[in-house]
């Protein structure tokens, strides 16, 4: 019925104009957005769901005034968010390509506002002319207020694009964040084939109880969040050692880097822990792949000439890896494009299914295979039969530690090889 009115309506306005020269205005205005601003195709699938903040330091010039309306939200949130007292504001992006009515602007945002006592989803449409110098300048009106404990999210994660995707689809809700994902195991643990120590998830989860809110060891975590992957609905079975957590480096990088977890920007991290903890259901499913479907993409720069992979001290026949002074395998960075296009996803590749990230078991099977290889040196004289000569050959490429080593592990809380959680 809703739908019968609104064509008859349009019909009327067609018939009502007739064939006047002046009608064409109105109907494209009817028919299609002309007021909707195009694109520079830098920008394309990097504007909905990304921070205005973000929006504004990529695109500085996509409408007449977006960083006057971006510092006004930064320095006066109360004019925009009128529903308690503000805490935080986690998150204002854009929903919908701002309009640009000769000079009259509106723009559609979506904002995640933690209040005292309470968590929304607040949608907003922004009106402004004057290039919104002043807050005079603007008219704010409230569309929609969500309270986040009656909302179910998802996480979508794509490893090769080094993003992050969250959406509450009943909500119409969605927010993509950029990350750094782990670095590249070109047929060294997993021999023959080209991975990601990133593992990947097919039916995993967010679980409230399974998050360490501040974690303090080892060191490199900061006091800050780590959110922690189950691959599958037990809390008990499917634990693993795989999370998000910040960037542990000086700057934020969108690269290959890590041992296996995922690094957000500090922002995104406390939005994404407070999305978990505030909100009303314990498991928020996620997935994790080389590559999503959903084409939404973040505009913050990607590393991809350069990027870490498995140190191999063997050869491509035997490769042999050294555990660096973190107890973990040990990586060095590449000076090349990084092997993007050998990633293929499987359909049964969810975590350990297919690749192996247990350093432990890796290093028995490495190091029974090492003993096999200098049994048969020995016995073919090619090595000497003292016990400092196959002691020589077990440990031919093991990095050597140092009393440096042991202090630097005590001072950040790591114990030896098997540390639970990668970085």
């Amino acid at each position: 019925m809703i739908r019968n009115i609104f064509v008859s309506s349009t019909l009327a306005v067609v018939l009502a104009l007739g064939a006047q020269p002046a009608s064409a205005g109105l109907l494209d205005g009817i028919f299609a957005n002309k007021y909707e601003i195009t694109l520079p195709e830098e920008a394309v699938n990097k504007v909905i769901g990304v921070r205005l903040e973000d929006v504004v330091n990529n695109f500085s010039n996509l409408v007449p005034g977006l960083v006057n309306l971006s510092n006004h939200v930064k320095k006066n949130p109360a004019l925009f968010f009128k529903n308690g007292e503000v805490l935080v504001v986690h998150n204002v992006f854009m929903s919908k390509l701002p309009e640009n009515r000769d000079g009259q602007v509106t723009v559609n945002l979506t904002a995640y506002v933690k209040y005292k006592g309470v968590s929304n989803f607040e949608k907003l449409t922004v009106n402004y002319s004057n290039r919104a110098l002043t807050p005079a300048d603007l008219s704010i009106v409230t569309d929609e207020v969500i309270n986040l404990k009656t909302m179910a999210f998802k996480v979508q994660v794509g490893l090769v694009d080094r993003k992050v995707i969250v959406t509450d689809d009943a909500d119409k809700v969605k927010m993509v964040f950029p990350n750094g994902v782990g670095g590249f195991d070109e047929g060294v643990l997993n021999e023959g084939t080209v991975s990601l120590l990133t593992p990947r998830f097919h039916n995993g989860f967010l679980d409230q109880r399974a998050v360490i809110s501040k974690r303090e060891k080892p060191r490199y975590f900061d006091g800050k969040p780590f959110i922690r992957i189950l691959k599958g609905p037990s809390l008990v079975d499917d634990m693993t050692a795989i999370g998000f957590h910040t960037e542990i480096n000086d700057e934020f990088v969108r690269g290959f880097d890590s041992h296996g977890c995922m690094r957000l920007r500090l922002p995104d991290l406390m939005m994404l822990h407070d999305l978990i903890m505030d909100g009303g259901v314990q498991q928020t499913p996620i997935t994790v792949l080389y590559r999503t479907k959903d084409q939404a993409d973040h505009p913050a720069g990607k590393r991809n000439k350069l990027y870490k992979t498995v140190s191999n001290t063997g050869t491509v026949e035997s490769p042999f890896f050294p555990l660096d002074k973190d107890n973990l395998v040990q990586l060095r960075y590449k000076e090349a494009v990084a092997p993007m296009d050998k990633l293929v996803d499987l359909k049964d590749d969810n975590y350990e299914d297919v690749f192996s990230y247990d350093t432990q078991l890796q290093l028995q099977d490495q190091n029974a295979r090492r003993k096999n290889e200098c049994k048969a040196k020995l016995m073919a004289g090619k090595i000497g039969t003292k016990e400092k000569d196959m002691e020589a050959c077990l440990n031919a490429g093991k990095r050597q530690g140092s009393a440096t080593d042991g202090i630097y592990r005590k001072w950040m809380g790591i114990g030896y090889i098997g540390s639970p959680d990668l970085f």
